[in-house]
């Protein structure tokens, strides 16, 4: 991962208004999540795209936006598995696609959940395995998709770039963990909501050129909408929330 790689997402994202228009519909799920003044910490900002819409829809949130990487636009360099942060101190633990490049993901649980106050939460868009996506993601995307991969310990060895990923990583926690494993780490069972993605196939995601004109984009976000009963079958990302139980009723 580099600074460099981080402003070239920044110049494709300004340069192809599509690809804002369609994460749109993604990031007012996600903040939607937080009541008026919360406390909002971003992981893995990145690029800071979703830290900038959200201060521009929702000035009244205390957002912080943080990042393993220094950054101009972002507000706090950390790792997101130990953040330097008090207990209880947070509303809302906010990201995307941060999940499925963690090498370690208990830690990124376990730090959320210190420094959620009870009945915050975590909430993560992520990659999602269905029918249509899995082949997508196996075999036409950088980072991969690996069905039997450990959840839990997906990228073991020393090494692992910030941009290393696993599109099965999320999927895989949700389906392998149960109610007394995510109580013992001090939350609730996640919800999944699942979102159809046919406008985002069609931009190319983070490349320079796109299949989706931009005057086009609201049919095909109408035609994801529609088909949203099917999701579970042509879904290609998932929101994700986990609730901080009270310290008496989880770990």
């Amino acid at each position: 991962m580099s600074l460099q790689r981080l402003r070239e997402h920044r110049s494709i994202w300004d340069a192809k208004p599509v690809l804002a228009d369609v994460y749109a519909v993604w990031f007012e799920e996600l903040v939607r999540l937080a009541a008026p003044a919360q406390r909002v910490l971003e992981v893995g900002a990145g690029p800071g795209l979703l830290g900038q819409w959200a201060r521009g829809r929702r000035p009244d949130l205390r957002w912080i936006a943080s990042d393993l990487l220094p950054a101009p636009w972002n507000d706090l360099v950390t790792d997101a598995t130990a953040l330097p942060l008090r207990a209880a101190s947070l509303d809302l633990v906010i990201g995307v696609d941060v999940l499925h490049h963690l090498a370690r993901p208990r830690r990124f649980f376990t730090e959320a959940a210190r420094v959620l106050a009870a009945g915050g939460r975590i909430a993560l868009l992520e990659p999602w395995v269905t029918p249509l996506s899995y082949p997508v993601y196996r075999f036409a995307h950088q980072e991969g998709c690996t069905l039997g991969i450990d959840p839990w310990e997906p990228f073991a060895a020393a090494g692992q770039d910030a941009f290393d990923g696993d599109g099965a990583v999320p999927w895989r926690i949700v389906r392998s963990t149960g109610e007394p494993d995510w109580r013992g780490l001090g939350l609730a069972s996640p919800r999944v909501r699942a979102f159809n993605g046919f406008a985002y196939l069609l931009t190319l995601g983070f490349r320079s050129a796109s299949l989706l004109p931009r005057p086009a984009a609201g049919a095909f976000m109408r035609l994801d909408d529609l088909l949203t009963p099917l999701a579970g079958l042509l879904g290609m990302r998932a929101l994700l929330v986990w609730e901080r139980l009270s310290p008496s009723a989880g770990a």
